[in-house]
């Protein structure tokens, strides 16, 4: 029989459990978000207090698919809370800022001591960079999109918001100039560096004037001649410009290791430095730029980022950290994996006021704390951190799960069947679920489901009658097609985990 055959009979517009990979997986967005793995709601929490959320996995448990339908809940919380938004951050793409961090570094050009090179020298504040990089691009993009006057920011935090543009901003709809003029004329900030050029002018046109007609009047060329009104007054202009030379370098200087500081971004430091020119002199002093690996300085950036969002409605942030295990550089060695993300595993970062980090970590990272000494305990402290040690499912959960998406994928016209139904009569559903039991993982269970209705088809003849009870699966062939998947999912786990 044809796939398509069988799929039509019952009521099934495509294959529910072909899809592999929970980011590739279109059905997901159809299944209810309270579908869930029973531990959510503890790495979840309440939207309203961002707290920490830490759990592990193996490979194809759903630790993805757990994170969308984690945002899948942010969405829903702030369509119903419009004034208490979270603003979610999804730290799952390791590879740009890794790859960018290489060159900054000047790592080893093999491959697996580069990634040696990376974990040895990259500290929290890179993480921190990552995140205010992720976060800053997300908010300036959405502030843009918007195509709304911002007037309700203060000048200060119009000039966090710009700076911090100019520092993080990292997005291939534009470029960072780009960004920084649209996001200025919507903020409708400008700098006194506009009115300062104006005033030296003038004061250069004054003193070339003034300079030109003093020998004209008789009565000062008598007692001041002509040459020291000259020199006086290219000694003036020398001053001038010698001075605001002097200052621009400064702060051009500045500029340039505030860049360099932040080893994950390529950077612009002329786009900084003529942020910083056009500030007032009492205002410079006022803004904290990061210096090298300084921790402070990225947190205090991140206080000032979180007080930003405050005015767009957003009372905290929730940062997803997934896929971990899948950065080209950092993947091979589950050595370099574990100390890349123990890097982020702090209790001032985990438990930082408005910011909950949920970290979706595979199952081999377990060792972090597992094998940890006293004092590495005692900076994670993962007893205030929702820990769940293992994401484990049951055969009735998966079960539940497989039947949703089952459903999701019958045509509206059709009757509606269940899961159970393609079973034949008598078929033991218990052994059903004590199958899907053993296979542990969302993953393995529906790669099972998929290969038992695929191969059960192919057997079965096209013109097969309406009311033939072969249209169902047999005990017979799900023994058969269980014990070949038995035995592949114990050889994968010893591989993969």
């Amino acid at each position: 029989m044809f796939t398509q055959t069988w799929r039509q009979y019952w009521g099934l517009e495509e294959d529910p459990f072909a899809c592999e990979d929970a980011d590739k997986d279109l059905i997901l967005s159809s299944i209810d978000s309270s579908s869930v793995h029973w531990g959510f709601d503890r790495i979840f929490g309440n939207p309203r207090v961002p707290a920490p959320g830490i759990i592990f996995g193996e490979k194809g448990s759903g630790k993805s698919a757990l994170r969308l339908m984690m945002s899948r809940r942010v969405e829903e919380f702030n369509a119903a809370n419009p004034e208490e938004k979270v603003f979610l951050i999804e730290y799952i793409d390791f590879n740009p800022f890794t790859e960018r961090f290489r060159k900054s570094i000047g790592a080893r050009r093999d491959t697996l001591q580069a990634a040696q090179d990376i974990v040895e020298r990259w500290k929290i504040s890179d993480h921190l960079d990552c995140m205010l990089s992720l976060g800053v691009t997300k908010l300036v993009d959405e502030i843009i999109a918007s195509g709304k006057k911002q007037n309700h920011l203060s000048r200060k935090q119009c000039i966090y918001l710009l700076i911090m543009t100019s520092l993080y901003y990292n997005s291939d709809q534009r470029t960072t100039a780009e960004a920084i003029r649209k996001l200025s004329r919507l903020l409708k900030y400008r700098g006194h560096q506009t009115k300062f050029r104006i005033l030296i002018n003038i004061l250069l046109s004054v003193i070339f004037i003034g300079v030109g007609l003093l020998p004209i009047v008789t009565e000062l060329t008598t007692t001041f001649p002509a040459l020291y009104l000259y020199v006086a007054g290219l000694a003036s202009l020398a001053l001038t410009w010698a001075s605001a030379f002097v200052f621009r370098s400064a702060w051009r200087a500045k500029a340039a290791r505030a860049v360099r500081g932040v080893k994950v971004l390529p950077g612009n430091a002329a786009l900084l430095h003529k942020l910083l020119a056009g500030l007032y002199p009492k205002e410079r002093k006022e803004f904290l730029l990061p210096t090298g690996s300084d921790e402070a300085s990225r947190y205090n950036l991140m206080h000032r980022f979180i007080d930003l969002l405050a005015v767009f409605h957003y009372k905290g942030i929730n940062v997803l950290v997934d896929r971990i295990d899948e950065p080209s550089l950092l993947s091979a060695n589950e050595g370099l994996m574990k100390r890349f993300i123990a890097s982020m595993m702090d209790i001032k970062l985990l438990q930082y006021p408005q910011l909950g980090l949920k970290l979706f970590l595979p199952i081999e990272l377990e060792e972090i704390y597992r094998n940890a000494s006293p004092d590495d305990l005692k900076r994670i402290r993962l007893d205030k951190s929702n820990l769940i040690p293992e994401l484990k499912w049951s055969g009735q959960e998966l079960y539940e799960i497989a039947n949703q998406r089952f459903q999701a994928c019958q045509s509206d016209e059709s009757d509606k069947h269940k899961l159970f139904d393609l079973f034949a009569e008598g078929f033991d559903f218990n052994h059903l679920k004590e199958t899907l039991n053993t296979l542990g993982t969302p993953r393995y269970a529906f790669g099972f489901l998929s290969a038992l209705f695929a191969e059960y088809v192919k057997e079965l003849p096209n013109d097969l009658s309406e009311n033939d009870a072969g249209w169902k699966v047999t005990r017979a062939h799900f023994d058969v097609v269980r014990a070949a998947w038995i035995d592949r999912t114990g050889l994968l786990r010893r591989v993969l985990n």
